[in-house]
């Protein structure tokens, strides 16, 4: 056999196991930490639970795990716990792209993290014309009003947009997590 054959054969294979069912991997990013730093992959709501680790080399890191849950999971940076990106486990390859905080961590790759990394994108769009038009002083009482009125109508958007997200993703660990966890606020 040719060395050009054993080579094809050999990728082959190396993609065949990489798409095996019931699996996902993680390529990750991690340009702000430094080489060498230990990332922790655990289950969200019990940190303490490692499910598994390793290290960053060349800005990157990389898992690959059988997918035995749906639980939302958490990666994050050891010595800096609050550089972290919250994630879906899903089929295929997840792309994590890990900040230090304040800029976001970023998640993608899967149907289920597209959608998790878009509603939080709007999320925090909104919230930051929230936090400007707060911290705006106020003029007169209409001037007051009028600002009071765009952040009703901006938290009533919020909501919206997560309970939006909720019921297209019912039947997935996405909206069944929104459904558990978000108490919508009671507007006036």
């Amino acid at each position: 056999m040719e060395l050009k054959s054993i080579v094809g054969l050999a990728a082959a294979g190396f993609v065949l196991a990489s798409c095996q069912p019931n699996s996902y991997q993680i390529n990750g990013y991690a340009r702000q930490l430094h080489e060498g730093d230990t990332i922790i992959l655990a289950l969200d709501d019990q940190p303490e639970h490692v499910l598994a680790s390793t290290t960053v080399s060349e800005g990157k890191f990389w898992f690959e795990r059988q997918l035995d849950n749906s639980a939302p999971c958490r990666v994050y940076a050891k010595q800096q716990p609050e550089c972290s990106a919250f994630f879906f486990p899903d089929q295929g390859t997840v792309t994590i792209d890990l900040n230090l905080p304040p800029t976001p961590s970023v998640v993608s790759g899967t149907k289920l993290n597209n959608e998790w990394q878009q509603l939080n994108d709007s999320i925090q769009r909104l919230g930051m014309r929230l936090i400007s038009i707060a911290e705006k002083q106020d003029g007169d009482s209409a001037t007051h009003l009028s600002r009071l009125a765009t952040i009703d109508s901006l938290h009533r958007t919020m909501s919206a947009c997560i309970r939006n997200t909720a019921q297209a993703n019912k039947d997935n660990p996405l909206g069944k997590y929104i459904l558990e966890n978000y108490k919508e606020p009671e507007f006036k």
